[in-house]
Parts: C-alpha cells; structure tokens; sequence
C-alpha cells in the first residue's frame, strides 16, 4: 500500500514538473523563443579558403540557389549558372566562378567571396557572405566584409 501511494505520488510530481517545464518554455507574442544561439569568438580569423575537396556540380541543386539577393549592405549578389559551372556576381562587378563546398555553401575560386545559405520555412533563403575587399596599395593585408541577405 505504501508503495502504491509512494509510485502515485512520484508521478504526480513528474506530471507537474513536465507541465511547468512546458509553460517555462512555450513561446509567447511577447516573448519569443530563441531556437539556437551562435557564439563567435572574437580573434577568429576571417578567411576565404577553396577546399582541397568540393562538392560535385550534380550533387547540388543549384536552381534552388539562383536568382538575385538583397545583402545587408545594400549591395546585390546575383546567382547564375552557365552550362555546368556556376557564377556569383556582387552588384555590376565581375562575374567569378564558384563552387559548392558543402551543402548550402560555396566558395568563389578566386577568393573573393564566400556564401553559406539557409533555406528558411517561409521558402526564401537566408544566410551570409564574406567578401574579401581587394586592398589599394600591394602589399596590405586583405579586409573582409561580412554581411546577410535580407
């Protein structure tokens, strides 16, 4: 009898543990709930590196990626593909090669920008690119700029 009483009680108090967890955590209109949070260090270097090994053309779906992006800075990335190599061109500039890296990710062969995508729930893309700003005087270190599309 004891034990029956001991087991109802352990449950009652496992029951109202998992509603008030659930109320804790529900997300509200005032309130919404952060699903992730990204930590970047400070001192990480900001780099744009062609791996060694890529991502097949044929593995990647690159009509999902095509089109043009409004970046944060204002500027436009445009996504087009000619054949089967692939291109990335920042407002009027010039076209450059890229390629896939990963999934959701490529990198341009001549180091001028990377770009990582995530595939929202509303069907737009989101993400972030690296652009590597050519210095004016040889010799000087490469600036990056980081910015996300819109």
């Amino acid at each position: 009898m004891k034990n029956l009483l001991l087991f109802a009680l352990l449950g009652l108090a496992c029951g109202a543990a998992a509603v008030a967890q659930t109320e804790q955590t529900a997300p509200t209109e005032q309130s919404p709930q952060v699903l992730d949070a990204v930590k970047i260090p400070a001192n990480a270097p900001l780099v744009i590196e062609v791996p060694a090994r890529r991502m097949p053309r044929y593995a990647i779906d690159f009509g999902a990626y095509q089109g043009a992006y409004d970046l944060s800075n204002g500027s436009v990335l445009q996504l087009s593909s000619q054949g089967r190599r692939m291109f990335a061109q920042l407002d009027d500039g010039e076209r450059t090669e890229i390629v896939g890296t990963a999934q959701h990710s490529f990198v341009a062969l001549d180091r001028s920008v990377q770009m990582r995508f995530e595939p929202r729930d509303s069907g737009q893309m989101g993400g972030e690119l690296l652009i590597a700003k050519t210095p004016a005087i040889a010799g000087e270190p490469v600036q990056y700029l980081l910015v996300s599309l819109r």
